[in-house]
């Protein structure tokens, strides 16, 4: 599975009003042509001083997505950080953008565990819009089914449903039933007993049942739309999926790669789609199929290689060969990605002790992720000295020999928040951690309050409530059994 058609579907979506032209390219699949037009559009937006901000920030956003699309992400980089400079005021807006942005990035470049962090705090910003919420959801649904963690998968694309059935736009709740649809389809051919030792899927089968029908299952759509021409032929491309993992030879191996190679947009997309051929092929007992898909995937180079899915079926068509010792190579490999993947779903564990080590926890991948290169050690020395009262914000652009004007836009434009109000919002949420640990110890809020650094009891009286809207007391009461 590969999130491109998600993507393009919810960006031509998304610019249906504002970028007619770029969005029934983007559904038809047609992405050289969506690149021109947007790419058109947005160089007059710039050379117009007149053109409304808002307008250009779409057509950026645009412009980055279908390159993403394409898999060029270092333009897809830079247009996203273009398009949040101008509406880096709005403060509300820019966090959005910005997790969102950073969360599909991360998602096409193998980061799910924080793709998922971004989406989900794009899901719980009350300034999201409806459109952004459902989109975020769908990235959720994604970046849990990449870990194999498929209950929290089919929770987050319930939860776009219900968004996208109140939505005017139908079309929105099409693209959850073709993920829905997709999620089937992989999990049916991972389920088969062909693959009884893809121990990596086999947990996430067992979690969630689904050898006896346990998944919540989505219900139809009511909706009445066209479909889009992107959306059928993934659907085909599912069906073929089907037709293979049921035992149904569809097509030569060759034919099934030239196929898929018209179709790609990417490479990463051609790779994943022979990849779940070859499964589904090897899942309906067609073996010299699967072989042969494999041989065709095991020439495509980069970084796509690292993956749980590929090592397993390299080891498959490995063993089939009577290739044992290559076979032992590639399980080896596919044991050892599988572990990284279960490592990273972990949440960091907050050291105790000393009061320096007290913000060790609070590092998040997402946040790097979404700051320039160069101005993350600027987010690790906060985090390394978050306990001290006195850390300011012309300490940290002291540290990074830039002035506190450069430090305060680079976080504005990057994370809709100065290195002042990071460090407030930091200490408050170690704050509240500590007051939910149950295994904790049992300091008063101001003693605990004093170790994240924040020595005032009004400022904390004040700003805890405006965070969280309620009081430390009130958070105590809550977790209290």
């Amino acid at each position: 599975m590969y999130p491109t058609v998600y993507l393009a579907l919810l960006s031509a979506l998304k610019s249906r009003n504002t970028l007619p032209r770029y969005c029934a390219s983007m559904l038809e699949g047609d992405f050289a042509r969506a690149y021109c037009v947007v790419d058109d559009v947005a160089d007059q937006s710039e050379r117009a001083q007149l053109q409304a901000r808002g307008q250009s920030n779409c057509e950026l956003t645009a412009l980055a997505d279908v390159s993403v699309v394409v898999g060029d992400f270092e333009a897809a980089e830079n247009h996203y950080r273009r398009a949040q400079k101008l509406i880096w005021k709005d403060d509300d807006q820019l966090r959005v953008q910005s997790c969102r942005n950073t969360a599909w990035i991360s998602l096409f470049r193998a980061r799910p565990v924080v793709a998922q962090r971004g989406f989900a705090r794009v899901g719980a910003e009350p300034a999201a819009h409806v459109e952004q919420r459902i989109e975020a959801y769908i990235g959720m649904a994604l970046a849990h089914h990449r870990l194999a963690q498929q209950q929290a998968a089919d929770d987050a694309l319930m939860r776009a449903a219900q968004l996208a059935d109140e939505h005017e736009e139908p079309r929105f709740r099409l693209i959850v039933d073709l993920l829905a649809q997709e999620f089937d389809t992989r999990l049916k051919v991972r389920a088969s007993s062909a693959l009884d030792d893809h121990a990596f899927w086999h947990m996430a089968l067992a979690s969630t049942s689904l050898a006896v029908g346990g998944r919540t299952q989505l219900p139809p759509a009511s909706v009445v739309a066209a479909r889009p021409a992107l959306l059928s032929l993934h659907q085909e491309l599912l069906d073929s999926m089907e037709r293979l993992a049921s035992g149904e030879c569809t097509a030569p191996a060759t034919v099934i790669a030239t196929r898929i190679e018209r179709q790609a947009p990417n490479p990463e997309f051609e790779f994943y789609a022979l990849l779940e051929m070859t499964l589904a092929a090897l899942a309906g007992a067609q073996d010299e199929l699967g072989v042969e898909l494999m041989g065709v995937l095991s020439k495509r180079g980069g970084r796509m290689h690292h993956d749980v899915d590929y090592f397993y079926g390299m080891a498959k068509v490995a063993n089939r060969r009577g290739d044992h010792a290559q076979a032992l190579k590639f399980y080896c490999q596919y044991t050892s990605e599988a572990l990284r993947c279960l490592r990273s779903e972990a949440p960091p564990t907050r050291a105790a002790g000393t009061a320096r080590t007290h913000g060790a926890g609070l590092i998040n991948d997402e946040v790097t992720a979404r700051l320039p290169a160069k101005y993350r050690r600027a987010y690790r020395y906060i985090i390394d000295n978050i306990d001290r009262e006195d850390l300011t914000t012309r300490e940290v652009a002291a540290e990074m020999n830039v002035t506190m004007r450069t430090i305060q836009l680079v976080f504005k434009r990057a994370l809709g928040v100065t290195p002042c109000g990071l460090i407030r919002s930091l200490r408050l949420e170690g704050i509240r951690n500590d007051l939910l640990d149950e295994n904790g110890a049992s300091s008063s809020i101001y003693d605990t309050a004093n170790k994240w650094g924040l020595k005032s009891r009004s400022t904390l009286a004040k700003g805890y409530r405006k965070h969280f809207n309620e009081s430390p007391s009130q958070t105590i009461v809550t977790c209290t059994p």
